[in-house]
Parts: C-alpha cells; sequence; structure tokens
C-alpha cells in the first residue's frame, strides 16, 4: 500500500512539473510574439525617421543645387 502512495505523490509531482512547465513555455511564446511585435515597430518608426531625414536633406540640396545654378 505504502509504494501506491508514493507513486502517486510522484505522479501527482510529474504532473505538476508538467504544468508548471506547459503554463513557461506559454507564457514565453507569447512574450516572444509581444517581443517581435514591439521590435517591428520600432524598426519601422527608426526607418521612418531615418526616410524622412534623408527626404529632407535631399529637398535642401535640390533647392541648394538650383540656388548655385543661378548665381552661374
Amino acid at each position: 500500500m505504502r509504494t501506491m502512495a508514493l507513486n502517486f505523490r510522484q505522479m501527482a509531482r510529474l504532473v505538476g512539473l508538467a504544468v508548471c512547465t506547459l503554463s513557461v513555455r506559454g507564457i514565453l511564446w507569447v512574450a516572444g510574439i509581444l517581443w517581435s511585435i514591439i521590435r517591428d515597430i520600432v524598426n519601422g518608426v527608426y526607418r521612418m525617421v531615418i526616410g524622412v531625414t534623408v527626404f529632407i536633406l535631399s529637398v535642401i540640396a535640390f533647392f541648394g543645387f538650383i540656388l548655385w545654378l543661378f548665381t552661374l
């Protein structure tokens, strides 16, 4: 009878460990998805800032070139 109780305790411990493992894996999976979404948003913002900066510098250079042509 004692071995059956030990087996039951061991089985309960293993089931608890499996539930905890599954919970941690699920939490890490959701965290990975959220991290990838946040990373994509931040990369998009950086890309937009760089694009706007290059556009503004290009417009300034273009009009500076036009003004320089007027001085010739």
